[in-house]
């Protein structure tokens, strides 16, 4: 029967491998809450409207968000990522 046997390179290897799976999982958490911010914040509406807003609902979270009164959600998304216009 074999026996197990791990080196130092084996163990600096699994060091590094478990580094890697910890930063890729929290890069992918962060653009993945982005995106939800994003979502929220309904970045994409703000885009297609070009300038004057002329949807009432939109005018309206633009009238909120820009005097601050938005939900907790909508606080902490935009104090991460900005204003979506």
């Amino acid at each position: 029967m074999r026996s197990l046997h791990f080196d130092r390179k084996d163990l600096m290897g699994a060091a590094c491998a478990a580094l890697a799976i910890g930063l890729i999982s929290f890069l992918a958490l962060d653009g993945w809450a982005r995106a939800d911010c994003r979502e929220l914040l309904r970045f994409g509406d703000f885009a297609s409207a070009e300038g004057d807003v002329t949807d009432p609902e939109l005018a309206a979270l633009e009238a909120r968000l820009r005097a601050g009164q938005g939900s907790i959600e909508e606080a902490a998304c935009v104090q991460q990522i900005g204003l979506p216009f």
